[in-house]
């Protein structure tokens, strides 16, 4: 069975392991960082004591105000199919909004069809494409929540 939990911090090396799996693109000390300062937009999907996916939701200020934002959300390969991310992204997106937020968003790679995909399923829509986000060149698809407060 699949727990969806708050991350702790002796799940640090394996949320590590499965960033490393998925996307090896950030420091993996930023993560503790990233909990230190949003413990409650920070959660993990556990299978016997194991790491199997992950979210980070985080705060952020734009012109419209104070935001939800999910930085990162990966699942292990082995595990992927299952509902799990549908699962993490559940629990981020009810965690943002009990934080009184004007809205969430996320940005995923263009080429990445399926995450997009698996974003409007989930109620995100497609907002613009900023070009150039990635390190890498790639552009980025910035989606919103359907649930943006104007």
């Amino acid at each position: 069975m699949i727990i969806v939990r708050r991350f702790q911090p002796a799940d640090f090396s394996g949320v590590i392991a499965v960033e490393r799996e998925q996307f090896d693109e950030h420091d993996p000390y930023l993560y503790m960082n990233l909990y230190e300062l949003n413990e409650d937009t920070f959660f993990v999907a556990d299978h016997r004591g194991e790491v199997v996916g992950f979210v980070v939701g985080v705060m952020s200020v734009g012109e419209d105000g104070v935001y939800g934002r999910v930085f990162s959300i990966a699942v292990r390969e082995a595990y992927q199919g299952l509902g799990i991310g549908t699962q993490l992204m559940k629990h981020v997106i009810d965690a943002l909004y009990r934080k009184n937020i004007r809205g969430i968003v996320l940005e995923v790679r263009n080429r990445n069809f399926r995450a997009v995909r698996f974003y409007q399923r989930l109620g995100f829509v497609i907002d613009r494409v900023d070009t150039g986000y990635y390190s890498d060149g790639e552009d980025a698809v910035i989606m919103k929540y359907r649930r943006w407060i104007s």
